[in-house]
């Protein structure tokens, strides 16, 4: 086992200061936060104790009802609140996922999220990646594990095909292993239409969502859809961790969920990431032609391929106050790598244009 160290994307974030460029981390844009609504919400939670006091593990009644509704209604996926367990930000979902269900093979795509990898890896999980679906065809076993995103996801922002979605449920089903479907993305599509989560065709499965890049972070809010049958089993290990997800920020979270239409306000969000998208698309045109990349349909990054190595661009973009993700850090071996990844939301036109600009300029040097 490779010595622990900490998220390369997390150290950036502690790196950073005012005068730093930054398109490494997954941060929503902050100027989108419904901060008057929430303001609201938490005005009216907190005119009870009950939103102070210790609530149930599973998580609060109405919150999770309110996103059973949003699968049944929107995901195409019928599900009821039994179904839903709210868990402290997707990335505690990794966790309690990997000490009840995964004791066998984990594969995970190469390349794949960074805080998966981590929370699998410092459970001492045995990983493999794969690149494509047939590369599993004799390597999947009854009862492995299988982590994917299907919708836009970290770090390529590839959607999988309805097509493809269906060769997994058809391998999951002869293979008779679980699957781990994170759909941190699922709603950030630009065209705002939403694929059916391949979780919904297979029933030994685990849909992982969050509020995080749709509503707020910082109230680190998320969720497991599963069977009423494996939450049951899944509540001995989130109760071990912290008996359950803060009560405060469920309860803004549903009361802004009554006061508001989260799909309006998602509207909002899919347009402002577009057009920011096709801007930083066009910079990368401009001022790198070489950098090899395709638009993405949807979430909250560019990737593509330099004709450099993107760790070495990554360390001298770094100190002239750029960051950015190299590829090397979303790869299980961190095997070297010309790709990375580039986070369009959080930052300015005027940040996007200066930060390419300024990344041209260290490749031309």
């Amino acid at each position: 086992m490779k010595p622990l160290k900490r998220s390369y994307i997390r150290e950036i974030l502690d790196a950073t200061n005012e005068n730093t460029i930054s398109f490494a981390g997954g941060l929503p844009n902050a100027k989108l936060f419904p901060l008057e609504q929430i303001t609201k919400a938490t005005n009216k939670v907190l005119k009870k104790t009950d939103a102070l006091q210790y609530s149930k593990s599973i998580g609060d009644i109405n919150l999770r009802k309110k996103i059973a509704k949003i699968y049944t209604e929107k995901l195409d996926f019928p599900t009821n609140e039994d179904e839903i367990l709210i868990t402290t930000g997707s990335q505690q979902s990794f966790d309690i996922i990997s000490k009840i269900f995964i004791h066998k093979n984990l594969f995970v795509q190469k390349p794949t999220y960074i805080g998966a990898l981590g929370a699998f890896r410092i459970l001492n999980k045995s990983m493999e990646e794969f690149f494509k679906i047939e590369d599993l065809n004799t390597k999947l076993k009854p009862n492995d594990s299988l982590y994917l995103m299907s919708d836009f996801s970290n770090p390529t922002s590839k959607c999988m095909s309805n097509k493809k979605r269906a060769q997994y449920v058809n391998l999951l089903n002869k293979k008779d292993a679980y699957l781990i479907e994170d759909g941190a993305y699922s709603l950030l599509s630009f065209s705002g239409k939403i694929k059916k989560p391949i979780a919904s065709m297979y029933k030994k499965s685990f849909h992982l969502g969050s509020f995080s890049k749709i509503v707020a972070p910082g109230l680190r809010v998320g969720w497991i859809r599963t069977s009423k049958e494996n939450i049951e089993k899944l509540l001995i290990a989130k109760e071990s961790l912290d008996l359950h997800t803060s009560t405060l920020s469920q309860m803004i979270i549903n009361q802004y969920l009554e006061d508001n239409d989260l799909f309006s306000h998602i509207k909002t969000i899919r347009e402002d990431y577009k057009m920011k998208m096709n801007y930083m698309a066009n910079c990368f045109e401009k001022y790198i032609p070489s950098f090899e990349f395709k638009r993405p349909k949807g979430g909250m990054f560019i990737y593509g391929k330099f004709q450099v190595d993107s760790l070495e661009l990554a360390k001298k973009s770094l100190k002239r106050n750029i960051a950015f993700v190299p590829s090397t850090v979303f790869d299980l071996n961190e095997e070297e790598s010309t790709h990375g990844r580039f986070n369009f939301t959080n930052s300015s036109k005027d940040e996007i244009k200066r930060g390419i600009k300024l990344i041209a300029k260290i490749i031309s040097e």
